[in-house]
């Protein structure tokens, strides 16, 4: 007997496959053409229970309260999900965001600030896990400004006041 399809799922069933990893609710940077979730950049509404595991903390209304998240089917369509996450086997060939090696992550991190720097960071990151980047890989003085389109966010460097003599 084959899988059913996604849509044909019971609400249980269908939220059964969740194995709460928050790779869904983190932002990857791509690097080399792969998308790589760097764990401080995460939706704002992220939240992580004593067993260590992911959940939304506002659930039943994130599709109000956060304009940005997107549904199951959604994300298998955009590749925002985590390559290895059960529901890709309802998307064959599926290609997702994947969590580097320590090791690699570190060479990357250069890479991914000056990236995040220049780009900015989708609207909905939590900025105090975008402030915890920030400070850790090279630290600075920055301010966020929303794009004008309101789906971004711009990190600009906070200018430092000469201190009168």
């Amino acid at each position: 007997m084959s899988d059913p399809k996604l849509n044909e799922l019971s609400f249980e069933a269908h939220e059964s496959l969740c194995r709460r990893c928050g790779m869904s609710c983190h932002f990857a940077v791509p690097v080399n053409g792969l998308p790589v979730v760097v764990d401080d950049l995460h939706c704002k509404y992220l939240g992580k229970d004593d067993q260590g595991l992911f959940g939304c903390t506002i659930y039943d209304e994130r599709l109000l309260r956060a304009p940005w998240c997107a549904t199951v089917e959604e994300s298998l369509e955009d590749g925002l999900l985590a390559q290895d996450c059960l529901y890709t086997k309802f998307a064959p060939g599926y290609k997702g965001k994947t969590r580097l090696h320590r090791r690699l992550m570190e060479k990357a991190l250069p890479h991914i600030r000056a990236h995040i720097l220049a780009e900015g960071v989708p609207y909905g990151v939590s900025e105090e896990g975008l402030r915890a980047f920030l400070e850790r890989t090279g630290g600075g003085d920055f301010r966020f400004q929303q794009s004008a389109d309101g789906v971004r966010i711009h990190i600009v460097a906070t200018e430092e006041t000469p201190e009168s003599s």
